[in-house]
């Protein structure tokens, strides 16, 4: 009885003097969590998908047409979907954002 006594307040003990130091573990210079470690440099992903259709003023962004022969029925007003104050006669894109515009629909 006196041993179970003793092995318990020996394990208690034990745990007590334990919880209260804290270990450091040893950081190595290149992990990102140490401060002192250098930045590694900027690399861009590559865009393999993208496409380079800037639109600008100087350089409207081509449309694409409906192939010859084809009956289209086109509106008279064209919007952006995104600001909606951009109105023109003739499909294009918007010139804040590129967008493309689409037909409005009448009232």
């Amino acid at each position: 009885m006196v041993a179970r006594i003793l092995t318990v307040v020996f394990c208690v003990t034990l745990l007590i003097g334990c919880t209260s130091q804290t270990i450091q573990i040893p950081q190595s210079a290149q992990n990102p969590a140490n401060p002192s470690a250098p930045e590694a440099a900027f690399t861009p992903r590559p865009d393999w998908f993208r496409t380079d259709t800037s639109v600008s003023p100087e350089k409207p962004a081509t449309e694409l047409t409906p192939p010859p022969g084809t009956l289209t029925t086109t509106p008279a007003i064209y919007t952006c979907p995104m600001h909606p104050e951009v109105i023109q006669s003739s499909q294009g894109r918007c010139p804040d954002c590129g967008m493309r515009l689409i037909p409005k629909e009448p009232p």
